[in-house]
């Protein structure tokens, strides 16, 4: 215990003075080993937090690189980016029931355009991806290029997703009208 490698901290900061606590930030700052700790002083884990593990209920652990102030933000744009996809299917489902009430089921100038050219957009996403996970893999050392890579992957992640979403509408739709 003279020279520990890992250091285990359930709410380190509970009951401490300023003083105190800025000795405990110094020691964890120039701590040569791991530390894992359990904390809800927010600016404690924004000062020694280089990774952040949410626990989300029902078995979902989010990992994030970063601070806490990182994983907030990082949540808050996930959130928004969620709700506009729910406005969006909104929008895409309301489309459809008007188009049922219609004799006819057939693309719109964009849809069809778009049909057209969603697979060479979903190739080249993945292919932003690939690069992106190869410039990961060897900016493993420097952490600021590193988060900012983690984080164009994840966006690159959710539009893929989007992508494939709306591929499988076209293609769904494609069916529907070739077996009208």
């Amino acid at each position: 215990m003279k020279a520990p490698n890992v250091l285990f901290l359930d709410e380190p900061t509970n009951d401490l003075d300023i003083e105190t606590l800025n000795i405990l930030e110094t020691y964890i700052e120039n701590f040569e080993g791991a530390v894992v700790t359990v904390s809800h002083d927010r600016y404690f884990l924004d000062k020694i937090a280089s990774k952040i593990l949410a626990f989300r209920g029902n078995g979902e652990i989010l990992e994030h690189t970063g601070n806490y102030s990182d994983y907030i933000n990082f949540n808050a744009e996930k959130e928004k980016q969620e709700q506009v996809k729910i406005e969006h299917k909104a929008k895409e489902d309301k489309t459809i029931k008007n188009r049922n009430k219609t004799s006819k089921l057939k693309f719109s100038y964009k849809e069809q355009k778009e049909y057209e050219e969603i697979d060479s957009v979903i190739e080249k996403v993945e292919m932003e991806i690939s690069e992106v996970e190869d410039k990961i893999n060897l900016a493993s050392s420097d952490f600021v290029l590193l988060q900012e890579l983690t984080e164009k992957k994840e966006k690159l992640d959710i539009k893929l997703s989007e992508l494939m979403e709306r591929w499988e509408y076209l293609n769904e739709l494609a069916e529907k009208i070739e077996n009208q």
